[in-house]
């Protein structure tokens, strides 16, 4: 049987609704202050990741450019490879939604920075038994990449376009999973390499 403890400590639960709330109240006062000042108009984009595709999951976000940001909204799913998972007894499924604003350096095209909310699951399995168990939760991360636009800049940059990305995930809550003398650690820091294709509009 599969055992596994989440930390629950009572400080360990306000920071996380504190740093949530940080997330939540940053995104609301840049989304205010650039529709006051927005040099373009406000234009959608929706794009993809294929490495989630080639394994085995899925990948579907729409984001907005507005002024110098761009906010996006995203569900995604990916079988880890086998060397980001800390214990080779065991394969991870991860799945969930994201919200993520960039700041794009008064440019479309170009470097960008910026923050992200995810909240997801994984699919524990212990490959010897085939037993699974369900680990949720919320993270926060910080991120930066580079947006190659091939669209023309007299046309807003619409078209298609490349953004390669990394971001930093810190999760607050990391739990263990155990199954006899196998155990799988959920890592409290962890990087995230993306490479993702869209289309502006």
């Amino acid at each position: 049987m599969i055992h596994y403890a989440f930390l629950q400590k009572k400080s360990a639960t306000i920071r996380l609704i504190l740093q949530t709330l940080t997330i939540l109240f940053l995104f609301c006062l840049l989304t205010f202050q650039t529709k006051a000042q927005q040099k373009t108009l406000a234009r959608l984009e929706i794009e993809v990741d294929p490495l989630a595709y080639i394994l085995n999951g899925y990948s579907l976000h729409a984001g907005t450019t507005y002024g110098s940001f761009r906010s996006s909204v995203g569900i995604f799913a990916i079988e880890q490879p086998a060397f980001f998972v800390n214990n080779d007894a065991f394969s991870v499924y991860s799945s969930g939604f994201d919200l993520k604003t960039d700041y794009l350096f008064g440019k479309i095209n170009g470097w960008h920075s910026g923050l992200q909310l995810t909240y997801g699951k994984e699919n524990v399995e212990l490959k010897a038994t085939q037993e699974e168990e369900e680990l949720w939760g919320l993270s926060i991360g910080i991120r930066g990449g580079y947006r190659f636009m091939f669209g023309k800049t007299e046309n807003q940059s619409r078209g298609f376009y490349i953004n390669p990305w990394v971001a930093l995930i810190y999760s607050p809550n990391p739990a263990t999973i155990t199954n006899g003398d196998q155990q799988y650690h959920q890592s409290s820091f962890s990087p995230f390499p993306a490479v993702h294709v869209g289309w502006r509009f």
